[in-house]
């Protein structure tokens, strides 16, 4: 597996934790914790994506997001042409 690939995952999983401790601690959120609601979504998604060998393409155009913007933003799902 792509050395990225596997940051990313590692990242994710750890970013997943988090925001389980944070309902789990039953804290209310800002919004009802809504925004961590979609973020976890968005973690879960992308793990699948991983899962899946579809990690690191865009869901619009098909092409590679770049090794970059996934550093930055591990659970994106489109490169930054089709994000705009």
């Amino acid at each position: 597996m792509d050395v990225a690939i596997v940051e990313a995952e590692r990242l994710l999983h750890f970013r997943r934790a988090a925001l389980e401790r944070i309902f789990a601690s039953g804290r209310p959120a800002a919004g009802g914790g809504e925004a961590e609601r979609r973020e976890l979504a968005e973690i879960d998604e992308a793990l699948h994506r991983i899962a899946s060998g579809t990690y690191g393409s865009c869901q619009a155009c098909g092409g590679a997001i770049g090794r970059q913007r996934l550093r930055a933003l591990p659970e994106v799902r489109f490169c930054v042409k089709c994000s705009s």
